[in-house]
């Protein structure tokens, strides 16, 4: 059968998934190659943009489940978006911190290249394995890219090579380790956290076109949020990931119910 008879319309959206981070290397290793050849520092709007593309991507990856679970997927859906995820949100930021920051430090390319094998092992093991339908075994990977571009957003005045480091091996860790994830699957919270990631590209074409820094202030609030929920499995952190869920609607309505009994 032809390929490209097979997709639905989520594997379109995985496809522009993986045309993001695609997108975003091909940026960064422009940026890159510019900077040796004419012995120039890298521009920090080309690494930025390539931050950008991966919000974008994990716009889709929320955006291709949703679609998935409301229409019918085809056959490659599963197969295709855990490829793309492996691309966009493995491989990405891997190289992304060893483009920007592994120039002076070669030893640098071993947190990025363990944090893509702990990120392409969390993929196979999640294709493998039954999952809760409550919960991921592991942290997401899009969860630890999104971790890791809200911080390297901050600007080079609060990013430092130790903390990235350490915080790369934290997550290669987590997506590997058996803690337990909350899904979020309310809508209201899906569409929240989406509009604080457009609200970030749009910051990022304005000071782009204003010569502002708007984008590393406001870069606080998503890094902020991931942070919360990096740390939920083990603080119980409240996600209220199933507020206005047929399931907690009921248990609300069964309660309510009771009470006027």
């Amino acid at each position: 059968m032809n390929v490209f008879q097979m997709l639905r319309l989520p594997d379109l959206v995985s496809l522009l998934n993986l045309i993001c981070g695609i997108s975003s290397i091909a940026i960064a290793a422009h940026a890159a190659v510019q900077a040796a050849t004419y012995q120039t520092v890298a521009h920090d709007g080309s690494f930025a943009l390539a931050l950008i593309f991966l919000l974008v991507a994990a716009v889709a990856d929320g955006a291709d489940g949703y679609i998935a679970r409301r229409f019918n997927g085809g056959e490659l859906g599963e197969q295709l978006d855990s490829l793309a995820d492996a691309v966009s949100f493995g491989v990405a930021p891997a190289l992304l911190i060893y483009l920007e920051f592994g120039g002076a430090d070669p030893l640098v390319a071993l947190f990025p290249a363990l944090y893509a094998i702990c990120g392409v092992l969390r993929l196979a093991r999640f294709n493998s394995v039954a999952s809760c339908k409550t919960g991921f075994e592991g942290l997401p990977i899009t969860a630890g890219c999104v971790m890791l571009v809200t911080y390297m957003l901050l600007g080079e005045s609060l990013v430092r090579i130790d903390f990235l480091l350490a915080l790369t091996l934290a997550l290669s860790i987590l997506m590997v380790s058996s803690v337990s994830y909350p899904k979020i699957k309310n809508v209201r919270i899906l569409a929240f956290i989406a509009s604080i990631f457009g609200l970030t590209m749009l910051l990022y074409v304005v000071d782009v076109t204003y010569n502002v820094q708007y984008v590393r202030t406001f870069s606080i609030l998503p890094f902020i949020l991931m942070l919360t929920y990096i740390f939920s499995p083990f603080f119980k952190v409240p996600l209220l990931s199933n507020l206005g869920s047929k399931e907690y609607r009921n248990r609300g309505l069964g309660a309510g119910r009771k009470g006027k009994q």
